[in-house]
Formats: structure tokens, sequence, C-alpha cells
């Protein structure tokens, strides 16, 4: 075993367990060791490539040990500065050969070892599990001992002798624990607050005081009607963000009711027609002015029709033929109508569109991209069909055109006029930003739609649909996009109703801020691991110098300038990802808040995602805070108050382990479940943690 060079060492794991805590806590370092038989490779060139491998480690201190049994076989290793290519062992009768060569933590001279510091032998042979810190001439009988009693005659008396009263290992310690503390303070100076949202929610342009009444509408819309309750939230939605609506569906499921309570909530003119094959343009836009033709104008009577509607039910939408089909896009898109060879402005806010069929063809594709929110209706269930049949009137709502009396009027819902209510979350759209991990949301859900559902999706409708996230995010009292809100693009972006549930799983797995691959916590910590190791290369040529002035030369002093400041860029990417994170799990736990999901959608969020969020969070945290230690362990600002160049290598030598890998806690009705269910419940990287903490119960 060199330094985990060889894969699935023949050792017990307690015993490398308790090697890395003898290495975290007292210094001790087992730099070689082999096991073998005399079957294996020739000797010589195994112990030659060990000895050029432990070579290259200037501190190391050559060391001779030898020892002879008749139970056991060892290996002498001896080597020589005059000649560091050869390498001399000597090898017993049994089966079991090994070496042992061990370096002191700090630059001694051989004097300064053969006056206090004794090498630590370790043995392990096939005849017998002992483990020991004998000194090298001391001569022990062999006892059957247990794993325990291994752990402790390592981390016991032995372990104390090798360094605990050395005052440098002491300054060492008090150094790692003065970086650690200083790293905690200013972590938790930055630490995210939910103070920012409240503050956000309770600035001077913050819609969030239309919170009580846009919540009174999506119940005044859905009132009386069973399981409808998302369809209530999306027409209201896109109402308020003046975008069409697709209802997708069998006859009789509610449609047209909700696109008729819309019209009366807005207290507008509402259009309602059912197209076929034969529908002709006066139905649609008013007939001719014969005034108009007396005097050579051909223009329409459009009052009462489609242009001057505030919300609209076109009932079989894709039934629309040619001749109606190019003046409805324009009506639709740009809310202009070509009336006496002008174009007339169209106060329609929303076009509710209902549908049994999808376009069959390649001409109503364009009408089809029209309508940024599409949503399929189902048929009540059979649950809720008891429910619907119990109750007294079913369907009734005071939105209803013949309920409407006095103080009954829907748009009294609405204290300052709905119009008011539009503009401003309009106005306050406009100044909401899309964070960074909602736009790489939207870009990596853009590529999955096009690669795995072959869907191409328009820069139309994603610039509408960001538009609408900005509408979302700014009725809930916030001033950008976060990834909650990119879970409205399930009933945006889809082409075929079974799409859906593809993209709403896709949002779910990845939702999470650093939940995508390209930015988990491993590259994070690949990239610490990486740092570290040139900063120890650049530090071994200045011995612990960053200043230059101990004699480090200028460009060894500028590449440890250079690495200090790419430590310092990661601990500010790795800072704003925890903060992203405290900030989504904050708003995953107030979702109730959230007006535009339903209730049971968001209580699947918190069961699913807070869990993962909560896991991911800590262990960006940790990764953060050995960021943070790194850094201050090669600022120039910090040498004199935490680190010294005398042992600077050696601390950042032990902030944290090599291959550093975060575990995740379960809890044991989270390990007792099947590994199905575990697997739909976790992300990837959980239900691997998820699988190993298991495996490890079961031991």
């Amino acid at each position: 075993i060199s330094d985990g060079e060889i894969p699935e060492p023949p050792v017990p794991d307690d015993i490398l367990q308790t090697l890395d805590q003898l290495k975290r806590r007292k210094g001790v370092e087992v730099h070689g060791l082999l096991v073998g038989k005399r079957q294996s490779k020739p000797l010589e060139r195994l112990c030659n490539q060990v000895h050029d491998f432990l070579n290259e480690y200037d501190e190391i201190i050559p060391t001779m040990v030898m020892h002879e049994s008749k139970s056991s076989t060892t290996t002498t290793l001896y080597a020589d500065k005059r000649s560091p290519r050869r390498v001399h062992s000597r090898v017993g009768r049994e089966n079991t050969v090994m070496f042992g060569c061990f370096g002191p933590a700090s630059r001694r001279s051989q004097a300064q070892i053969s006056a206090g510091v004794q090498p630590l032998y370790a043995r392990f042979s096939d005849d017998d599990d002992d483990w020991s810190g004998d000194n090298v001439r001391t001569r022990r009988k062999k006892t059957r001992k247990t794993k325990a009693a291994h752990s402790n005659d390592i981390s016991g008396d032995d372990a104390n002798a090798q360094g605990t009263d050395d005052p440098f290992l002491q300054r060492v310690d008090s150094a790692l624990e003065a970086v650690h503390s200083r790293a905690r303070e200013i972590i938790d100076s930055n630490t995210w607050s939910s103070d920012v949202l409240e503050k956000e929610r309770q600035s001077d342009d913050s819609c969030w005081k239309y919170q009580a009444e846009l919540k009174a509408a999506v119940d005044r819309v859905g009132e009386g009607l069973v399981e409808r309750s998302e369809e209530a939230r999306l027409v209201v939605l896109a109402m308020l963000s003046t975008e069409h609506i697709l209802l997708l569906g069998v006859p009789g499921t509610g449609k047209s009711v909700l696109g008729r309570r819309l019209s009366n909530l807005c207290n507008g003119s509402f259009f309602l027609r059912l197209l076929t094959r034969f529908t002709t343009p006066e139905e649609l836009f008013g007939p001719l002015s014969l005034r108009s033709l007396e005097k050579d104008e051909y223009r329409r009577v459009t009052t009462g029709y489609l242009p001057t509607a505030s919300v609209a039910f076109l009932d079989e939408i894709f039934k629309a033929n040619s001749a109606i089909l190019n003046t409805l896009l324009t009506v639709l898109n740009e809310r202009k109508f070509d009336n006496a060879g002008g174009q007339e402005d169209c106060p329609i806010r929303c076009v509710v569109g209902a549908s049994n069929e999808l376009p069959e063809s390649d001409e109503l594709e364009a009408l089809f991209d029209r309508f940024l929110i599409r949503k399929e209706v189902d048929p009540v269930s059979d649950s809720g069909i008891v429910q619907l049949l119990s109750m007294s009137n079913p369907g009734y709502s005071s939105c209803n055109s013949d309920a409407i009396n006095g103080s009954e009027r829907c748009d009294l819902i609405f204290t300052e006029g709905l119009d008011e209510v539009i503009d401003a979350l309009s106005l306050a759209a406009n100044s909401v930003r899309i964070s960074s991990d909602a736009v790489e949301l939207i870009r990596d859900l853009r590529t999955f739609l096009r690669e795995e559902l072959n869907i191409e999706t328009s820069d139309r409708r994603l610039v509408k649909a960001s538009r609408l996230l900005k509408i979302c995010a700014a009725s809930n009292g916030r001033n950008r996009v976060d990834p909650i809100d990119c879970m409205m693009l399930q009933h945006c972006l889809w082409q075929l109703p079974e799409q859906r549930s593809a993209v709403k799983e896709w949002l779910f797995d990845s939702i999470i801020p650093g939940s995508a691959e390209s930015g988990s916590v491993q590259q994070f910590r690949f990239l610490l691991d990486g740092l570290r190791n040139e900063i120890l290369i650049a530090l071994q040529r200045t011995s612990g110098d960053i200043r230059g002035d101990l004699g480090g030369r200028p460009d060894d002093i500028a590449s440890i300038s250079s690495l200090c400041e790419e430590t310092r860029q990661l601990v500010s990417v790795l800072t704003e990802k925890v903060t992203e994170l405290g900030r989504f799990r904050t708003i995953l736990e107030n979702a109730h808040d959230f007006l535009w999901l339903d209730s049971d959608e968001l209580e699947s969020l918190q069961q699913l995602l807070g869990p993962r969020a909560e896991s991911l969070e800590s262990a960006f945290e940790k990764a953060l805070r050995d960021a943070v230690a790194l850094e201050l362990s090669i600022s120039v600002e910090s040498e004199t108050e935490l680190v010294t160049s005398e042992y600077r290598r050696h601390l950042i030598e032990q902030l944290w382990e090599e291959g550093y890998e975060t575990e995740a806690s379960f809890s044991e009705d989270e390990l007792a479940i099947g590994m199905k269910e575990a697997k739909a419940k976790y992300d990837l990287e959980t239900f691997r943690k998820w699988k190993r903490a298991r495996k490890k119960a079961m031991k």
C-alpha cells in the first residue's frame, strides 16, 4: 500500500480508518507498506517503484527498518541518498513480505531523530492480525486481538509517543483551529437570511400587497367546480400576464365556464364562438358596414365582436379555416385588427381557446404556438364525482352572469381595479431579473426538449415564457425569478399532453440550484483538491514563503499569488451557491405563499425537494469552509495573524482529506424503504449515498 496507489488493499477497513485519524490528529503518516507473496512480481522491482515514489518527498528522512521473526517475514528498505535508484531488501522464509518507511511531520535533522523521535513500525502478517506501534528494537509476543483492540493500539500509547507533546504539532493544531474558526466567522457573516426576502416584499414597488386579492380571484373563478383548482389558477395568471391559454379536453369538462367567469371577473365584454370549418369572418370580426360601403370604405362593425372584447372563449379553435386564420393570428399576437385600411387596437386581455383535439395541419401550428399556456382538462375522477354529485348546486358561483348583483360583483375583488393591478404587475415585471440558476435551468430544459422529446422551442415562446415567470415572481413579492417559478414551464413547453409529465419530472430533478452535473459539489471538491495540490507544490519550492521575504523566487511567489486569486474566485462562486440554496430552501418552506401552483404539487415539492436541498446546502457549506480556509492559509493579509511559513504546508495538508466526499445522514425509516422507492425519491447523487449508508447499516 503506498498512499492509496493499490486499489482495495488487503488490510482491514478499521486499520485504514485509524491511520487516517492518526494523520489528521497526530501528524503520523505511514508512507509505505507492502503486503505480498514471493510468487508475485520481483520484489526488487516493486520496492524500486515504491522507493522512487517516496523519494519525491524531500521531507521524508530515510529510515532503516529491520526486523526478523520466525512467524512473519520482513523486508528491509534502505534508502541511500548516494544511490537513490537502488533499494536493498531481505526476505525471510514465510509468504508475507513488508517494509515500512515513515517521515516526521516537520523538517528535522538525523540528529534530532536519533535524539528523541522513534520510527513507528507496523507489522501485518498472515499468521495473525497484530498491528502495533512498537519500537523497532522491541520484541513483543504475538497475541490475538480484536479489531477494536487494533484501533486502541494505534491511537493509544504508541500514537501519543509519536508527537502529542511535540511543540511543532501543537502549533500546527493551534493554527489549524484558528483558520477554521476564522473561516466559520467569514461564512456566518454572509449567511443567507430570510429577512432579505421579507425586505423585497415590503419594498415600495412590490406587488405583494395584491396577494390576498389575487387569491380571492382564483377562488372565485374555481368556486363550485371540482378538481379545477389548477385550471382556475392558470386562467387568472393568463389574464394578469395578458397571454392566451388553451384548454384541451373532451366536451363537458367546464372549459367554457372558466372563460365566462374570467370575463365577469374583469367586468369586461365577453365574446364566445364555436368555430367550424365553415365559420365566416363576419361571425368573429363583425359584419360589413353598409354606410361605409356607400363611401367606398371596407369597414366592419366590430362592436360586440372579438376585436372589442376583453375576454374571449373560442371553442374548437383548431377548426378555424384559412378565411379567418390570418386575421385571427394578428388579433392574438399583436392585439391589432385591420379595418378600413388602418389598424385598430384590440383591448383583449386573454383568449381562452378550447379543443377536443390537437391541430392536424401545418397551417394551424402557428395558431397553436400563439397559446402560451396549455392545460389538459380531464374529466372528474371517480373520487371527485362523489363530491360533485353531493353538491346542492354544482358549478354555482357568484361570478356567474346571472348571479351578479351589487356586492357580489366579481370586479369588487380588486379594490383598486383590475387594470391597476395588471399595470402594477407589468411594471414590476420589467424590473424583475432572472437569476443565473433560473437561466441555466431554462437553457438545459430547452436542450432536454430538443434532444429527448424532439421539441423545437421557438425564441418567441421562450421570451413570452420568461415574462410569464417574471409575473409569477412579481405577484409573489420577489424582485427576481427563482427556480421554483420555472415549475410553470410545464404548462408552456409541451407539444403533446403526455409530454407534460416528462417535463415536470425533469424539472423536479433539476430545479434545485447546484443539482446539475456541471455545477455539482463533486466538481467543486475536485477543483479544491487540484488547487491544494498545486499550492503545495509551489510552497515546496519556497519553503512555505508567500511574501518573498525568506528567499522565495519572484516567479514562485507570483505563482502562489495567482493560485490565491483562483481560490478567492472559487470562494466567491461557492458563496453564491450556498446563498442560492439558502434562498431556495426558504422559498420552499414558505411554498404555500406561491399562488400559481396547486396545493398538492406544492406539498410534493416540499416533501421531495426539501431533504435534497438541505443535504446539498450542507455539502456546499463544507466545501465553502474548506475553500475559505485554504484562502486564509495562503493570503498575505492573514500570514502574521494565522499561519506562518514554518508550518504552512503541513497545515494545508490537514485542511481536509484528499478525495473528500460528503455523506448524507438517513433515518432508520429512510434506510428501510425499498430500492425502487428510494430511486424515485432521491436524485442520483443522494441515491448513491443512500445505497452506501444502507449497505453499511446492514453490516
